[in-house]
């Protein structure tokens, strides 16, 4: 019996896989590869430029990266999972870029939620895979921190400022 259950942890153990083997597409047909991220924090940010707090949250997320971009890496997933992005990826790239000035990473447009749902919003959406929690997408502008060492260590609501004091204390925290 001890085999047995030695065994079932062992398998549940390697389930587990790191944020750094994972890749995705860029929203300029490049890759954005989370290897190039060890010992940053995270910061993914599934975006939607027709979101009506859109312009708040990209302004603010911007000045969070530039406040910390010794340390965090921000990353966005535009989206239309919730039928506020149908913008095209040249479309999409020049809002955020021409708009409202991002220089962080951005992702080519997919899906957040779902049976389509991207490899990196699988792997924040099981504790199976991250090693530490379950989690749904429910909104835009979700965002979900990983630490330095590649733990998924928080997930804030979309009504949540980047520029918070919250989100100022976790991204000190860890």
């Amino acid at each position: 019996m001890f085999k047995l259950i030695l065994f079932i942890n062992v398998l549940a153990f390697s389930l587990i896989v790191s944020i750094y083997s994972l890749n995705v597409a860029d929203i300029s047909s490049g890759a954005i590869h989370f290897n190039d991220y060890r010992n940053k924090k995270i910061l993914i940010v599934n975006t939607a430029t027709g979101d009506s707090s859109a312009n708040q949250q990209l302004v603010e997320l911007q000045q969070l990266y530039q406040q910390h971009q010794d340390s965090l890496v921000i990353i966005a997933f535009p989206s239309n999972s919730f039928g506020n992005e149908p913008g095209t990826n040249e479309q999409i790239r020049a809002i955020m870029q021409g708009t409202y000035g991002i220089t962080f990473p951005i992702s080519a447009k997919s899906e957040v939620k779902g049976e389509s749902e991207n490899v990196v919003y699988q792997w924040l959406g099981s504790e199976q895979l991250n090693g530490m929690m379950d989690t749904r997408t429910k909104r835009d502008f979700q965002k979900y921190l990983i630490d330095g060492t590649g733990r998924l260590v928080a997930k804030f609501d979309s009504i949540v400022s980047p520029v918070s004091a919250i989100m100022q204390s976790a991204i000190s925290r860890y």
